[in-house]
């Protein structure tokens, strides 16, 4: 090899290099604290024998964790997920970026979503579950509840564990409230948002007070620029559902104020997951004597 052809290998190795870490740096995940909003399909990824696959999304060359609060709900196979984040700090989940996130899952399908990534050692998971991480109590609760669901599947509908009740409300009472939050194109609350909401119940039951319910609807903006607003009729829905259990929970429909906003709040690209929300006040009434 020649003095000038070892420079121009040099040169071309040097240039590849420079390539190759453009692509990296390209590729790298966003600061932490960054908004992260997309849409795309979930990829699962088995994590072992006795436990469950994880969820990862793929966006602009990176890899997204898929985890939402509880009883938010797991994203799906067969469906696209909206995903309104912000890029979180600590050690990978799933093998992908962590993500301090809201998922939603979007009802249509979508064949294309159906890639699973077979268990390989790289991630492994944690047996979950009631029957392997409840404590002895429940976990015997569980296994009885399971040997009688066998001959009577209606029992498979009872909680392991039932909540226990609110004590009976107490004065002073002052103006109360509470925001549920939704996910995109949904009225379902949460189970923890239903029984702060029950509490409430019990104190518009317990004295003269007027409960005021306001729905909203949402609309989130992409990384990408592109927008995703909910249907027309979202906050009158969500609205309109909330005063139905209140009803059903004896709330008096005279003491109920219901409104709804239908123009769609959000669209910043941060946090706009807090624009699809109802919001509930119990204002407690002058009592004359």
């Amino acid at each position: 090899m020649t003095a000038t052809d070892a420079t121009i290998q040099r040169s071309v190795l040097v240039a590849a290099l420079c390539v190759a870490g453009v692509v990296v740096s390209a590729s790298a995940a966003p600061p932490v604290g960054e908004p992260v909003n997309f849409v795309a399909c979930p990829i699962a990824r088995d994590t072992g024998p006795d436990t469950d696959v994880c969820f990862f999304a793929e966006y602009e060359g990176e890899r997204y964790a898929l985890r939402n609060p509880t009883d938010w709900g797991n994203p799906q196979l067969l469906h696209r997920v909206l995903v309104e984040a912000r890029v979180a700090d600590g050690a990978p989940v799933c093998g992908a970026t962590p993500l301090d996130a809201r998922i939603s899952i979007l009802p249509e399908v979508d064949a294309a979503c159906d890639t699973i990534i077979p268990f390989d050692g790289a991630v492994r998971g944690t047996p979950g579950g009631i029957f392997n991480r409840g404590t002895a109590e429940q976990r015997a609760a569980a296994r009885e509840l399971a040997r009688r669901a066998a001959a009577e599947p209606a029992l498979s509908l009872v909680p392991v564990m039932p909540e226990s009740s609110y004590p009976s409300p107490v004065p002073p009472f002052t103006t109360e409230t509470l925001t549920v939050y939704y996910p995109f194109g949904s009225d379902r609350a949460t189970d923890a948002d239903m029984l702060e909401l029950l509490r409430l119940t019990e104190i518009a039951n317990a004295i003269p007070a007027r409960v005021e319910v306001t729905g909203y609807r949402g609309a989130s903006r992409l990384s990408n620029g592109n927008t995703l607003s909910e249907r027309s009729e979202m906050a009158r829905q969500r609205a309109q559902k909330i005063v139905a259990i209140l009803h059903g929970l004896g709330v008096d429909p005279n003491q109920i104020e219901v409104d709804w906003v239908s123009t769609a709040g959000g669209n910043s690209g941060q946090d706009d997951w807090r624009s699809r929300r109802i919001e509930l006040r119990v204002i407690p009434l002058p009592v004359n004597d």
